[in-house]
């Protein structure tokens, strides 16, 4: 009898142990929760061929958007060559595109579809048309959380 109430109150002790230890995960409605936040470039393919420049200064932060219901927030970003933009961001298509839209100007919205998402790792595909536009016909970035 008293083995039996040891063992229920090591067990209850350690319930309560990882219930307070464990991390406190907000309520999220949508994808956008977790899509939001710090993500650094660590690869490009352009054409499925690796692009070997430095990718170092590229940084896109997602802001959480507020209240956690809202369809768009806020981004930031600083591109490979170091330079700055900000606009707004959403998730379109079932939450299977994640749409940036630079400084409020749709002219420049970019829709990259995301081809994979972890909490470690999150990659994102272009297809162009280049019937339409010169250049690569598809790129792939690569991005890992800040």
């Amino acid at each position: 009898m008293t083995t039996r109430i040891l063992l229920f109150v090591t067990i209850a002790i350690l319930s309560g142990v990882s219930i307070s230890c464990s991390e406190d995960i907000p309520d999220c409605p949508s994808r956008m929760c977790i899509v939001a936040g710090g993500w650094q470039l660590v690869e490009v393919l352009v054409d499925n061929e690796v692009y070997t420049g430095n990718l170092s200064q590229y940084r896109l932060t997602l802001n959480m958007p507020d209240p956690t219901t809202a369809a768009t927030s806020d981004f930031s970003r600083i591109s490979v060559s170091g330079v700055p933009d900000d606009g707004t961001w959403s998730l379109e298509n079932d939450e299977s595109v994640l749409r940036l839209i630079p400084a409020g100007n749709t002219d420049l919205t970019e829709d990259w579809v995301i081809e994979s998402m972890t909490p470690r790792q999150m990659t994102l595909v272009i297809n162009r048309d280049t019937g339409i536009k010169q250049g690569p016909a598809r790129i792939e970035f690569v991005l890992e959380p800040f």
